[in-house]
């Protein structure tokens, strides 16, 4: 519904002649309809044919992978240390209930969940600006180019600390609310009051009898999680100049380069079913009640 297309901004430079951008919008089947240029995007689709990329003049598909392999950087360490350390702080705090940690854990977990990506992603350029300790976007340095492997991890390493944190500081909270619920029930049942009266280590009843029983709702969530994840990383990307998944489907939306919008939707769609599908097979690992469930539904 936006009006125009990939070539309308081009109308406005006088060195290209109107009759040579109607013939490059035949040429990209941009004078058809919207309802027949998406059938024939379809159809090619079936070929494994994601099109072509006028923006950066590549294949989409190539566009894609590229800057899948680039969003995963980020995306994946976020998560895990989001889930990890959301897990351990959830169960912590329902240990601590009624306490004045679980208080400031509680304060704490509100008004991070209260702060857009985008707020945290300009606060972080900002201390990245005042301060000097981190650099200012893009993967490496551009000296680095002849640099040796592991100067390359070390740089590579350091342009992600402010990403991951930005990423992962609103998962984090997330998944302590959820644990934070899920561990709070387990308190309440017979079998965490039995282990205790049996006089068994404070280690093992919080990891046995309290943590592995509450995992059920953050594996649960842990698929949509992701695609948490990937929405963040649009608008972390574009600002901290990151070329991943995020940062193309930005330029496809406003170049209004289709094919590319298209094809990053279908990756990141992709992704999100794999992700769904891997928290459903650690479920069905994980927890003994779902693999009977499922047996009972499948006889």
């Amino acid at each position: 519904m936006i009006p125009g297309d990939f070539f309308a901004t081009q109308e406005l430079d006088p060195t290209i002649s109107r009759e040579t951008i109607q013939q490059l919008r035949r040429q990209h089947g941009l004078d058809q309809p919207a309802l027949i240029q998406y059938a024939g995007w379809l159809r090619n689709l079936l070929k494994l044919d994601l099109g072509y990329s006028l923006f950066y003049r590549s294949p989409v598909a190539d566009v894609v992978l590229s800057a899948l392999g680039k969003t995963l950087w980020v995306a994946i360490p976020a998560l895990l240390i989001g889930t990890i350390g959301g897990v351990l702080l959830g169960t912590l705090h329902a240990a601590w209930r009624g306490r004045p940690a679980g208080f400031v854990l509680d304060v704490l977990s509100t008004v991070i969940l209260s702060l857009p990506s985008l707020l945290l992603g300009l606060g972080a350029v900002f201390l990245a600006a005042r301060t000097g300790w981190f650099p200012l976007g893009s993967m490496n340095a551009p000296t680095l180019e002849s640099s040796g492997a592991y100067t390359w991890l070390v740089d590579r390493l350091h342009h992600l600390i402010l990403p991951v944190l930005c990423l992962s500081i609103p998962i984090l909270a997330t998944v302590e609310r959820i644990q934070h619920t899920a561990a709070r029930d387990v308190l309440d049942q017979p079998y965490l009051r039995a282990a205790r009266a049996r006089g068994l280590p404070a280690w093992r009843v919080f990891a046995r009898h309290l943590l592995r029983p509450s995992l059920n709702a953050v594996i649960s969530t842990s698929g949509p999680l992701f695609g948490a994840v990937l929405s963040g990383s649009l608008v972390l990307e574009v600002i901290f100049s990151w070329p991943g998944l995020g940062r193309i489907t930005y330029d496809a939306l406003f170049s209004r380069d289709v094919s590319l919008l298209l094809g990053s939707v279908i990756a990141s769609s992709v992704l999100l079913v794999l992700a769904n599908l891997a928290a459903d097979i650690a479920l069905w690992r994980l927890d003994p009640r779902t693999r009977s469930l499922s047996d009972g539904v499948l006889r």
